[in-house]
């Protein structure tokens, strides 16, 4: 009774199909170079705010110790927090790959160190089974005679760049 017109009936043609995936090729090709640096800065910003909690955990403990007459260690700074990362893996000793993932933080107590092992790539570093770690060591301040506070450093030997 009713014909039916297949020129009539709707959809995309497959030139206008090509197109689409040609287009989106392009913006894959484009956005996705892109996700990775911005990924990347996010992960510098968190260590930078993780040694910038540590420190701040380090000036509290040292008012604290003062207060109370009490001797200033060197010591793991995680403990200090009033909140733990998640993405602390607690001591390590030694620390490595297996139990320090990418995108962790270990305490080593030989050396005092607070080692991150980071999900992207740097230069320098602290190298443990062929995986680079970014290590600061928990150090003592003295001034004269007087231990007066506790400060994060990355040695010389272990100094990197994203």
């Amino acid at each position: 009774m009713f014909k039916r017109n297949m020129r009539n009936s709707s959809g995309f043609t497959l030139i206008e199909l090509v197109v689409i995936i040609v287009v989106l090729g392009i913006l894959a090709a484009v956005a996705i170079p892109r996700l990775f640096d911005v990924t990347e800065e996010a992960e510098k910003a968190a260590v930078n705010a993780m040694i910038s909690n540590l420190e701040s955990a380090g000036s509290i403990y040292t008012a604290k110790q003062f207060v109370n007459s009490q001797p200033i260690t060197a010591h793991n700074l995680f403990g200090d927090l009033s909140n733990i990362p998640s993405n602390y893996e607690g001591e390590n000793d030694p620390v490595t790959v297996s139990n320090t993932p990418n995108g962790k933080w270990s305490w080593c107590a030989t050396g005092n160190w607070l080692v991150y092992n980071p999900k992207s790539g740097i230069t320098g570093g602290w190298t443990s089974g062929g995986e680079k770690f970014i290590k600061y060591q928990v150090q003592v301040v003295v001034d004269g005679s007087d231990t007066v506070g506790i400060k994060l450093t990355t040695t010389g030997c272990y100094t990197y760049s994203w």
